[in-house]
């Protein structure tokens, strides 16, 4: 038999499954090679639009009975449609361990949806429940974190349940982040922020997803002048982010920066940070401001690493 991959999204009623799986089918070019099928346990607010499973070839059945959902269903639905992948929208308070399929239909990811702005209150009444939604799940993203102050605590919850899977936070723009303040090595809250070498890669990725929490503070790191422009200069450091043979520079465009520095020089630079029109991009990017540039002892640029 010809292997086809499960994709399993769960989380409590609306808690945004519909949307996600949506985002992913639109997105992703590995589901637009072929059909897909859909199977949904439950209906939330957000649908399917018939022109939307057309545009995107995608065939839907619907489950209401937990007993239904077995080995034998999917055996079926996969002799009618012949998909190229399945993606089940699964019910919350179905019993994972009672779900099966064919041998040659194996999970390869299972993700579960959490409302942060609703967490609280459900876990405090429905641990079990979310044991279940989350024990084997490889990704767990929090959802409508904005305004919501106790998402460490809530990671920690988590973690207790399953220590093996990764863990995101999602805003209302959309991004998607592993990391909280606390979990930055460096204090967020001061008006002046000291980034060590090991600091820097983990700076780099914070400042490119919410340069709002850097707009008004003070940045000093140690860094190498890679590029000289017409009125800017390219500084950065080259970051090893997997292996040894994936290894890139990650830098910033820097403007008021005197006195005079030539490319390849380490220097040490103390600046602010705004989000503007950058020529050079075209288009609005980080752009860093030097306050104060120090020349340091000539140096070969280490590799750092994340």
């Amino acid at each position: 038999m010809i292997e086809v991959p499960i994709f399993i999204v769960n989380g409590l009623i609306e808690s945004g499954k519909t949307t996600l799986i949506k985002e992913i089918i639109e997105n992703n070019v590995s589901y637009q090679s072929g059909s897909t099928l859909l199977v949904v346990c439950e209906e939330g607010e957000v649908e399917y639009e018939k022109a939307w499973l057309k545009e995107y070839e995608v065939h839907i059945h619907y489950v209401h009975k937990e007993e239904d959902l077995n080995a034998e269903l999917f055996f079926q639905l996969d002799e009618e449609f012949k998909p190229v992948q399945i993606v089940l929208e699964y019910n919350s308070f179905f019993n994972m361990d009672h779900l099966e399929f064919p041998e040659y239909m194996p999970v390869y990811q299972q993700v579960t949806l959490i409302d942060a702005s609703t967490f609280g209150v459900y876990f405090s009444n429905m641990r079990q429940a979310f044991n279940n939604l989350v024990k084997l799940s490889s990704l767990i993203i929090f959802n409508r974190c904005d305004g919501v102050s106790e998402l460490a605590s809530y990671r920690r919850q988590i973690r207790v349940l399953n220590q093996e899977c990764q863990i995101g936070f999602e805003g209302k723009n959309g991004q998607l982040t592993s990391m909280l303040d606390e979990d930055l090595p460096y204090d967020i809250t001061k008006d002046t922020i000291l980034l060590e070498d090991s600091d820097y890669p983990t700076w780099y990725i914070d400042v490119f997803d919410h340069y709002e929490k850097y707009l008004g503070k003070t940045i000093r790191f140690k860094t190498f002048v890679r590029d000289i422009l017409e009125d800017s200069i390219v500084v950065g450091r080259n970051v090893m982010t997997c292996c040894e043979n994936d290894i890139q520079f990650l830098g910033y465009e820097v403007k008021d920066v005197t006195p005079m520095v030539a490319i390849g020089d380490c220097i040490y630079l103390e600046c602010y940070v705004t989000h503007e029109f950058s020529k050079i991009a075209e288009e609005e990017v980080i752009m860093l401001h030097a306050k104060k540039v120090n020349k340091l002892p000539k140096e070969e640029d280490q590799v750092l690493t994340f």
